[in-house]
């Protein structure tokens, strides 16, 4: 489209600032660089409650150097949403009702993501807002057009209004009403003036990103909280398909895929009777050179390898590349990227080139601990910012893929620098809307040194370690877990144990002295009993035991303690009941 292809210009300019349109590509820190002004400087003059996430289109108030109050309103120069060229004469309009994304839309009509893209010169595919009106091309069952006008598109979009004050799109009643949003309004505002609750609100308009609203946007406004919309016009559509939700056990193996034999790999899986296989997807590794430069090398051998097997294939991905990082982060360990956008571009890449062979996605990996996260302030919003991103991008090319939000990781530490503890992290995903976010709950329940079936509380005289904390009991997380799930009303999902086992080794490397306390013979019972627990609670979905090989291809490392091949832990999940 040809506003793509316009230079960076900044509109309106005034002696103490000026209006800057967001272009794509960018994100606060380009753009401060750019003006010579700093993040903060642009984030307070805008009142931008997630410095990482901003829309193209969107405009910002460009401070100078004296520059301290709020800006004026920017003089209307364009719509922020791209307007739809004129569409060809087969197809019909469509408004985005609560809930949709293009892949539903597409699918709902009979045509593709990327024709609804062309024909609508959408920017950020990710990214559209109840009441937006699309041209479906190609396609029957015409809607009614959007106005009275013979023109096939709108002539403008809805402009931000100039006024402060909320605007109700109907009188109150005892079931709800419909809110345009204005500028400046939050949620978490809107919530507190018409007296509900931000969860209420987030579900009755089921609202992926709660830090992600638009001018003119509808909102249904319940009474109560958990009064569930009408549609806010006329037109008649569908309801979206539902995911079909897991409804058994699977077996898996974490595995080391690369330097691996991946017959080796496909061989013992089918050996052990199990299905699926987890590993490390290092988005560093895939695309370091710069945005959009893919080096996919050796793991479409691995994908194309295991989808040959017939083997399920879990996906985690971690570890942003340096050009994705934060200017001021802490490049001696991983982390997350500056932008999420940038991390749901590479899962767009990823996803739509492994389409078929890839059956779940996990969105990161312990992101409750501080070497996960760059050394960075640990932000729970900030991480759901990513999760809600990344979710979108991979249902937006294969609502089929599931997507599993980051496992975390019990440590027994809550001070907010080396690690927030994972049922703390959790209830704070909740509470910043994660749960539209993720088809399955990622968790990594150690045993340490301590038996699955036993709980905390649990003593042995002999082996008096690990057993100060809840955090080092399988079962005690799983269940917790599972309470918070229930508690957030979010019973349906079933906890994805992405990583979870037993090291034992008479001789462990620093930092995992209780394998010393786990025998092999010990190692292979606890493995086996955990399965057969998660199998009989009924809420687990694919469980990754940790790990199947990392003993052959990196003998002598951390990881090889918790291996499972050529040990009687192998023989014990072949063998047991499924």
């Amino acid at each position: 489209a040809a506003d793509r292809l316009l230079p960076r210009t900044a509109v309106a300019t005034q002696s103490d600032g000026f209006w800057y349109t967001v272009q794509p590509g960018d994100y606060l820190s380009r753009i401060a660089a750019r003006f010579g002004v700093t993040v903060s400087a642009i984030v307070q003059a805008n009142n931008i409650v997630n410095p990482n996430l901003i829309y193209v289109g969107q405009q910002l108030w460009i401070p100078g150097a004296s520059q301290s109050t709020p800006p004026p309103s920017p003089s209307p120069t364009g719509s922020p949403t791209p307007s739809p060229t004129a569409p060809p004469s087969e197809g019909f309009w469509y408004t985005v009702q609560p809930g949709d994304y293009l892949s539903r839309i597409a699918a709902r009509f009979g045509v593709t993501v990327s024709a609804i893209v062309q024909a609508n010169n959408i920017t950020n595919p990710n990214l559209i807002r109840v009441g937006q009106q699309l041209w479906i091309p190609g396609s029957g069952g015409p809607q009614p057009t959007p106005s009275a006008t013979a023109s096939p598109a709108p002539t403008s979009t809805a402009q931000p209004t100039g006024t402060a004050e909320p605007t109700a799109t109907s009188t109150p009643s005892d079931e709800g009403f419909w809110y345009t949003v204005q500028p400046g309004d939050t949620l978490s505002r809107i919530a507190v003036r018409f007296g509900v609750t931000l969860a209420a609100l987030i579900e009755a308009n089921n609202i992926t990103n709660p830090n992600l609203i638009n001018v003119g946007q509808q909102l249904w406004i319940p009474a109560g909280g958990d009064t569930p919309p009408p549609t806010p016009t006329a037109t008649a559509t569908a309801p979206p398909p539902t995911p079909n939700p897991d409804t058994t056990l699977g077996y898996g193996f974490g595995i080391q895929p690369y330097g691996a034999d991946m017959d080796f790999v496909v061989d013992a899986t089918k050996g052990a009777g199990f299905d699926w296989v987890r590993f490390q997807v290092p988005w560093r590794d895939f695309e370091r050179d710069g945005k959009g430069q893919y080096r996919w090398g050796d793991l479409d051998n691995i994908i194309d390898a295991l989808h040959a097997g017939g083997i399920n294939v879990a996906v985690s991905i971690v570890k942003a590349p340096d050009w994705a990082r934060p200017a001021n982060t802490d490049f001696s360990v991983d982390g997350p990227p500056a932008d999420a956008q940038d991390f749901a571009d590479f899962l767009t890449a990823f996803v739509t080139r492994y389409q078929g062979k890839v059956q779940a996605v996990e969105l990161w990996n312990e992101p409750n601990l501080w070497h996960e996260w760059g050394n960075e302030p640990l932000d729970v919003a900030r991480y759901v910012d990513l999760l809600c991103a990344g979710y979108a991008a991979v249902k937006a090319q294969d609502p089929a893929v599931r997507v599993i939000s980051g496992g975390l990781t019990p440590t027994g530490v809550n001070d907010g620098v080396v690690a927030i503890d994972d049922l703390v992290f959790l209830q704070r995903m909740y509470q910043n809307g994660a749960r539209t976010c993720f088809d399955g709950l990622g968790a990594h329940p150690s045993g340490y040194n301590n038996p699955p079936d036993v709980r905390f509380g649990y003593t042995n005289p002999d082996e008096p370690e690990f057993k100060n904390h809840p955090s080092f009991f399988f079962q005690e997380t799983m269940l917790r877990y599972r309470n918070v799930m229930v508690s957030n009303g979010d019973s349906a999902k079933r906890i994805w144990p992405t990583e979870f086992g037993w090291a034992s080794s008479p001789e462990p490397i620093t930092g995992y002295e209780y394998a010393a306390d786990v025998t092999l013979e010990e190692q292979a019972q606890y493995l086996v009993r955990a399965y057969g627990m998660m199998k009989d609670w009924g809420w687990v979905g694919p469980a990754y035991a940790w790990n199947l090989n990392f003993g052959v291809v990196n003998p002598g490392s951390e990881m090889a303690q918790f291996g499972i091949w050529d040990r009687p832990a192998y023989a014990g999940l072949r063998d047991m009941p499924k």
